[in-house]
């Protein structure tokens, strides 16, 4: 079954994904897979985000790694390494979303109260300073940026759209 599914930002190719823990690539055009590979982690595939240079697969047991969509050194159908995988969720990513310029990728499981990180991609490094323990985010259901990302809103169990200014980006 297909869990996940995003496409590229130039809209050329689809990514999926599900619970064999294989990602697909598929050429929108010609509508045929071009690219087939393992997913690290090896659980079942659970969200999917992309930008030009990275593919986030996030997956059932809270792992998500992110692969170099750039990496001319491995050929279609190859197994291959993830450029970075983040550890720092313990259940199943539900959500997974980059930013407008790809810097920032936000990823979350609605299965744990506050469970919400963002990574700073350029650096691979999650966020220490947000959300902190009195961030009331409770269960995290959706995110999304704005468009130009001054804003990252979150949905939670309780009904709230919860409205955050990120300050780098509001200048």
């Amino acid at each position: 079954s297909v869990r996940a599914i995003t496409f590229s930002p130039d809209g050329r190719y689809i990514f999926s994904s599900g619970s064999d823990g294989d990602v697909y690539k598929w050429d929108v055009r010609s509508t045929r897979c071009i690219d087939r590979f393992q997913n690290e982690d090896g659980t079942i595939t659970s969200a999917l985000s992309s930008t030009a240079q990275f593919l986030a697969v996030g997956a059932e047991s809270g792992v998500v790694n992110l692969y170099d969509n750039n990496d001319s050194s491995v050929s279609a159908f190859e197994r291959r390494a993830p450029y970075k995988s983040i550890m720092n969720l313990q259940s199943s990513i539900d959500c997974m979303k980059y930013n407008h310029d790809g810097r920032i990728l936000a990823m979350s499981t609605k299965r744990e109260r506050d469970s919400l990180k963002l990574l700073h991609v350029p650096s691979q490094t999650v966020f220490s300073n947000w959300p902190t323990s009195k961030t009331p985010l409770g269960y995290a259901w959706s995110l999304d940026f704005s468009p130009k990302s001054k804003f990252m809103a979150i949905g939670n169990d309780r009904g709230q759209c919860l409205l955050y200014k990120l300050a780098h980006y509001n200048t």
